[in-house]
């Protein structure tokens, strides 16, 4: 099992440290990983995973360190592919919901490393991560959560390239550095081919809403990696200059906003009631503070959207091929 140290932050992405002498971190051999600004020092590859939320067991897969997820706090209804879904039904499950992550929940796993995201927003991350580390065990962040941990730590990065950071990092951290490298080369020739595939769509709007049955519309503006894919399908995202990932615009902000497009997000969990792409249209077209919203009305304009193709993982780049699939006729 790897044993652990924590430090001040001094490196952006993942360095793999070797020698000794001024200007080395961590001594001989030691792995270097950046989590948001905060420096993790890896004495060895770590044994023990605990993937916490979606996206960490394809950044693990795609790295090439599946293997390694021993505990999975998370949902299984995220639409995994061959590669990913085995890691997660493999591995003990901790929890259903990976919002309710604990210090305990962590330290009863026994993993000796925590990866992921999606722990409660109350949280404070940092202090969280001081408290495993004395415990001996280290927390890692997904990069794509990180503008709500440290922003100056993601500042100018996009969010696929903090998806292939990610894929790096976790390569150079349990040692499979050429499997990452060359998924990583994959992921960038897909999103380049959907890029030329859209191209002719540039200076087109869209919004994106997240929609549930029971509760008030969402908004995502430009810290959220949908608004990226919307970049990379030649769209604008009519939120793009609200510097938050996450909001609830009022009805009069929607309407106002005019799009050409309406993405209409939902996270399906088996038993809510938007389970399906008609389900979330149905909802969209009966929310009454959208009526003065022309899009809604039309077919061609109103693109169904399972949240999770949105995540800061590689799920992302088959979320953006589903997406211009859709939009390519529309």
């Amino acid at each position: 099992m790897g044993r652990f140290r924590s430090g001040v932050a001094v490196v952006v992405g993942v360095v793999l440290v070797a020698g000794c002498g001024a200007g080395t971190q961590g001594g001989t051999g030691s792995i270097v990983v950046d989590s948001c600004g905060r420096e993790v020092v890896f004495d060895s590859p770590p044994e023990r995973v605990l993937a916490i939320g979606s996206e960490a067991p394809g950044l693990l897969a795609a790295a090439g360190a599946g293997a390694a997820v021993t505990h999975y706090a998370g949902t299984l209804a995220a639409p995994f592919g061959a590669e990913v879904r085995p890691v997660v039904e493999r591995a003990q499950r901790v929890l259903e919901d990976s919002h309710d992550v604990s210090f305990e929940t962590i330290i009863g796993s026994g993993a000796d490393v925590a990866i992921g995201t999606d722990i409660s927003s109350a949280t404070d991350i940092n202090a969280l991560a001081d408290r495993l580390a004395q415990a001996g065990v280290q927390l890692l962040t997904v990069s794509g959560y990180c503008a709500a941990v440290n922003p100056a730590s993601v500042e100018g990065r996009s969010g696929f390239e903090l998806i292939y950071r990610d894929i790096e990092a976790y390569g150079r951290l349990f040692g499979t550095e050429q499997v990452a490298a060359k998924a990583i080369e994959g992921l960038r020739e897909r999103v380049a081919a959907v890029e030329e595939r859209t191209a002719a769509r540039s200076g087109q709007s869209a919004i994106p809403l997240y929609m549930s049955a029971d509760g008030p519309l969402g908004a995502y503006g430009g810290q959220a990696l949908v608004s990226e894919q919307m970049r990379v399908l030649g769209l604008d995202n009519v939120f793009a200059d609200v510097p938050k990932r996450y909001f609830e615009p009022n009805a009069e902000e929607i309407v106002d906003s005019a799009p050409d497009l309406v993405f209409a997000m939902f996270v399906p969990t088996g038993s809510s009631a938007l389970e399906t792409d008609s389900d979330v249209v149905a909802e969209l077209r009966g929310r009454p503070e959208l009526a003065g919203l022309q899009a809604v009305a039309d077919d061609r304009a109103v693109v169904p959207l399972n949240y999770y193709y949105t995540s800061a993982s590689p799920l992302a780049v088959d979320g953006l091929e589903l997406l211009a699939d859709q939009i390519v006729g529309a």
